[in-house]
């Protein structure tokens, strides 16, 4: 009878759901394919394609000035020219010099700014506004500005220096102080980024620790000493990063400010790539000297980066 007829379950509902379920997830993944396949050809166009080149051409002999163009395969003769050649290793402790001073004096003076904008109660956002303007500007377009400003006849430092009873310069054509302007120039314009991250990092630090110190009358020195500093280590691990990777990549300075001269007192690295490749035309020795470049770059990167997330990972450990 009916009552002992066991009724069929009604699928309906779940299949119904189970089913959108389904081609929900399937447009979620189709979506972020369609959303990521623009970036990911844009990268296989302009990165890997010219990586896996450069690679190619590093390996075989490459004079644009031969007949033969890119031709025989030379194994390692181009890297071994590389570690070899004496313009190379001059032009990569120009860079060195250039990154550690230009990195240093930006870390100091960015973190600086950061505490007194922090400390700061009215106008805070305009501050912030402006401090940003160097970094809106093109750096070559800048760098052109600057070399006039630069100028030893008219330009505007040998004035004020002047004034004050300082001996004029000549600030891009001598040897010895080249480098130095080239890294004024590097700290007016990039020293407001590692302000504004570092300011973004003490905004986001707790407040119960800080009101804690207070209570307990610690100084100012050691609650940065204790506190501000090693919560804010990871931020700058990062900041440090960024910047020294950009800073040993430095070329629009270079080509708006000195091309290098004078001599080869500020030719860094990728200058002299620029002008062993596009100017003398010996794509394979360049190829090779960039791709050595690259790899000490990872590398160091990689080292500082292994370590930053090493303590995230900690921090993560420690609040769990």
């Amino acid at each position: 009878m009916s009552t002992g007829s066991v009724p069929l379950p009604d699928t309906s509902v779940n299949g119904s759901t189970g089913s959108k379920a389904k081609h929900r997830a399937l447009s979620d993944t189709l979506y972020s394919v369609f959303l990521i396949t623009p970036a990911m050809i844009l990268i296989l166009i302009f990165a890997l394609v010219p990586l896996a080149y450069a690679i190619n051409v590093s390996f075989r002999f490459a004079d644009l000035t031969s007949p033969r163009g890119v031709a025989e395969w030379v194994g390692l003769e181009n890297y071994h020219f590389a570690l070899n050649d004496a313009f190379f290793w001059s032009s990569v402790q120009r860079t060195l010099h250039f990154a550690i001073f230009a990195v240093v004096i930006e870390m100091i003076l960015g973190v600086a700014i950061a505490f007194l904008l922090n400390d700061i109660k009215w106008f805070k956002g305009l501050a912030r506004s402006l401090i940003i303007l160097p970094l809106a500007a093109s750096p070559f377009a800048v760098g052109l500005i600057w070399r006039y400003m630069y100028h030893p006849d008219f330009g505007v430092f040998n004035y004020l220096i002047s004034r004050v009873g300082i001996p004029e310069q000549n600030w891009l054509g001598n040897s010895q102080i080249a480098m130095g302007s080239v890294i004024a120039f590097d700290v007016w314009q990039w020293t407001p980024f590692v302000a504004l991250i570092a300011l973004a990092g003490l905004q986001a630090l707790p407040k119960e620790p800080f009101e804690a110190a207070a209570l307990d009358g610690a100084s100012r020195w050691r609650v940065f000493r204790t506190l501000t500093f090693p919560m804010l280590a990871p931020v700058l691990t990062l900041v440090l990063v960024l910047r020294t990777v950009d800073a040993v990549r430095l070329y629009d300075a270079i080509v708006s400010l000195t091309a290098g001269g004078p001599g080869t007192s500020t030719e860094v690295l990728t200058f002299y790539l620029y002008r062993l490749g596009m100017r003398f035309f010996r794509l394979d020795q360049a190829s090779a000297m960039a791709l050595l470049f690259l790899y000490a770059t990872v590398v160091f990167t990689g080292l500082l980066m292994r370590r930053f997330m090493q303590n995230m990972a900690a921090r993560t450990r420690a609040k769990q």
